[in-house]
């Protein structure tokens, strides 16, 4: 199975862009991609990747480098710690690595290996899994092109710990062009990831599909105001982009900057949220640039 699936999608990247991603947009949402007028969030994002998304974006989605645009924009200290940049499971001295970190691929949005304890650390299937993610293709995984400009690397950085939860809360800020409009809360990352949508004024707003939501009362974090701030400055000059952060105990960390949430697919999302989403995301502006 695994096997035609990858050959589907390597046929997929031979064809015409606007043609395999009507095909892949329908294989996963059984409807049809309306390119020369899209409407919805979903069929937007579709667009960008189609039309506009190439190697200055590729450069933004590499977790490693789009650090050198954060400094640029003035936040530096959002930065979480780094302690080593690999170009290959072997050049990794564990040796000199601190008890807690977390390695990760720059390349894709999952393959995040989480050590809380040296001493205790599965070093095999900590290889096996990055192994496994630094062959992934993501650009053809789901048509992702500006996936395919990044050069796979790993990277070991600071383990974020939140006392209160076993993975450090998830905050996901929704921009246009500077304009923060909401953001997604994700929680229980460990299990089985929450849902949760906030305004800007952090009041619940209903965007999420009710299995997808905790049900949970969650507070204001600390510094909140500063938040918006950082995910306004990030995404000024972006018709759309998700600026994902961190807040432990008043403390930002920057996440990562992501173009295709869910590979332009938001499949949790209501489909009346994905038409307000969508009428924020002016395509017009786009094809001008």
């Amino acid at each position: 199975m695994k096997i035609i699936k990858k050959f589907f999608r390597k046929i997929l990247m031979k064809m015409p862009k606007g043609v395999a991603h009507k095909i892949l947009y329908y294989k996963m949402t059984g409807k049809k991609l309306n390119l020369k007028n899209p409407q919805d969030l979903n069929e937007k994002l579709q667009y960008l990747i189609v039309y506009k998304y190439r190697k200055k974006y590729g450069e933004l989605a590499d977790k490693y480098l789009v650090r050198n645009f954060v400094k640029k924009r003035g936040y530096e200290d959002i930065l979480p710690k780094i302690y080593g940049v690999y170009n290959s499971i072997e050049e990794i001295d564990y040796d000199n690595l601190p008890n807690k970190f977390v390695i990760k691929p720059n390349n894709g949005s999952g393959g995040i290996f989480v050590c809380r304890d040296k001493k205790n650390l599965d070093f095999k299937n900590a290889k096996k899994s990055l192994k496994k993610s630094l062959k992934e293709n993501f650009a053809e995984m789901y048509l992702e092109y500006h996936y395919s400009y990044i050069k796979p690397k790993i990277i070991c950085e600071e383990f974020l710990e939140d006392k209160e939860n076993d993975l450090p809360l998830d905050y996901k800020f929704y921009c246009f062009d500077g304009h923060v409009e909401c953001l997604l809360l994700c929680s229980e990352r460990s299990y089985k990831m929450r849902a949760d949508y906030f305004d800007i004024n952090w009041h619940p707003i209903d965007y999420s599909k009710k299995e997808y939501q905790s049900n949970k009362v969650h507070n204001k974090p600390k510094n909140f105001d500063k938040m918006l701030e950082i995910a306004s400055a990030l995404s000024k000059g972006f018709a759309f982009v998700r600026v994902d952060l961190y807040n432990i105990d008043g403390k930002i960390y920057f996440g990562e900057m992501t173009f295709t949430p869910s590979s332009g697919v938001l499949h949790r999302n209501t489909q009346k949220s994905l038409d307000y989403l969508g009428s924020l995301l002016d395509v017009a502006k786009v094809k001008k640039e």
